[in-house]
């Protein structure tokens, strides 16, 4: 069997092939479906494999509390809470669990393998190309769907927001073990700050920017004296073009120049309306009890006919105090690893722009219930890379 031909790469590989049904072939198909279940199920294979086998970085008992968590609000909703559909049409009541599994269980099976030397630096380096591809495939034709759906409500809108913003947002991470390749590293930064801009996702823009700037930071931090002004030169250089081609994009496109006005007067797209509905329930509506553990999974649903767009309400209305006081001990346990001295500095560099993407994601997206998988490849990967007797470890 070839060496690249490992379980890791075909994990991987399965993902990328169910995270493009609707371009390569049709969504909902019985395939993909019997894709899904066998994706599920490795993963609920390994994350006890990593449990039982492995003493895990500390990061994973704010993890496996959260896990747990939504594991048994989920399994409740399908065996004895309402249905959702009642409430929005396209959501059934597996979907909630479906969803937190797609985005968290992967962390478990990528450190499992990278502890078996199947996933490496040079692997993650060779996906990121690969998901890049993918991602921009997805763009396009999320694009070609906008428009074609213009067509026939007779719009004659041809500038769209495109959610594959956050698809090229969740890359950045992976883009440090470029470290060797600079200008190569420099070149993939820009495409996606290009493809970002287009996506003209406002959250997704905001949040990476501040990932450039802080990657920026501490590369020219770390590198060496005499190569300091080249890549500072360097730095300078791919942020005038990025400021050339918004300066474009606003010449050009009046959607553009509209959502730069909306941001600057504060317009949040409803979310402040959404906000202060979810916000009165949880304070004034809710009973002591569910004030404490909160109204049931997708119960911001039924408040609301709307997700929450922010981690802290949607927890709240949905799993009360009891698991907003577990989300803020993942958040501080994962802040203990990104900011503890047992990882070099590539890969600590790593893992604090996957903090600063999926932190921030909290307060106006969705954070936890929406993690790539080029990037939890990457986190699974970094949390193994730590010095020997050094770790953070926690006794599972």
């Amino acid at each position: 069997m070839p060496k690249w031909l490992n379980k890791a790469n075909i994990y991987i590989a399965g993902w990328c092939i169910y995270n493009t049904q609707g371009v390569l072939f049709s969504k909902g198909t019985l395939f993909t479906q019997l894709l899904l279940i066998f994706l599920l199920l490795v993963s609920l294979y390994y994350c006890f494999v990593a449990n039982s086998r492995y003493k895990l970085p500390v990061y994973f008992l704010g993890l496996n509390l959260l896990l747990s968590m939504f594991f048994v609000y989920g399994v409740y909703l399908m065996i004895g809470g309402y249905n959702s559909m009642d409430y929005m049409t396209h959501v059934d009541s597996f979907s909630y669990l479906k969803t937190i599994m797609i985005s968290i269980l992967p962390i478990y099976v990528f450190y499992v393998f990278s502890k078996e030397g199947l996933l490496t630096k040079k692997s993650l380096c060779i996906w990121l190309f690969i998901f890049l591809s993918l991602t921009t495939i997805n763009y396009f034709k999320s694009q070609q769907e906008m428009l074609m759906l213009a067509l026939l409500n007779h719009s004659r809108s041809e500038s769209f927001t495109n959610n594959y913003g956050y698809g090229f947002l969740a890359l950045i991470p992976a883009c440090v073990f470029l470290y060797k390749k600079p200008l190569l590293q420099y070149l993939v930064i820009g495409y996606i700050m290009v493809f970002m801009l287009m996506a003209m996702k406002r959250g997704a823009l905001v949040i990476g920017v501040v990932c450039l700037i802080w990657f920026l930071w501490r590369n020219i931090k770390e590198v060496h004296s005499r190569m300091r002004f080249l890549f500072i030169a360097f730095a300078v250089f791919l942020c005038f073009v990025g400021y050339q081609f918004a300066q474009k994009q606003m010449e050009e496109s009046l959607y553009f120049q509209k959502r730069v006005e909306d941001t600057l007067e504060g317009n949040s797209s409803g979310r402040d309306v959404l906000y202060e509905e979810l916000a009165n329930y949880y304070w004034n509506e809710a009973t002591p009890l569910q004030f404490l553990f909160g109204s049931g999974a997708n119960a911001t649903l039924k408040v609301s006919r709307n997700y929450a767009h922010n981690d802290w309400l949607e927890i709240a209305v949905n799993q009360g105090l009891l698991g907003l006081l577990i989300y803020l001990l993942y958040w501080l346990l994962f802040t203990k690893v990104v900011f503890s001295r047992t990882y070099e500095p590539h890969i600590k560099l790593a893992l604090q722009l996957f903090f600063i993407i999926y932190f921030m994601k909290t307060f106006f997206s969705m954070s936890y219930a929406d993690m790539s998988i080029g990037a939890t490849c990457v986190l699974g990967y970094c949390l193994t890379q730590e010095k020997k007797n050094e770790q953070i470890v926690y006794s599972n």
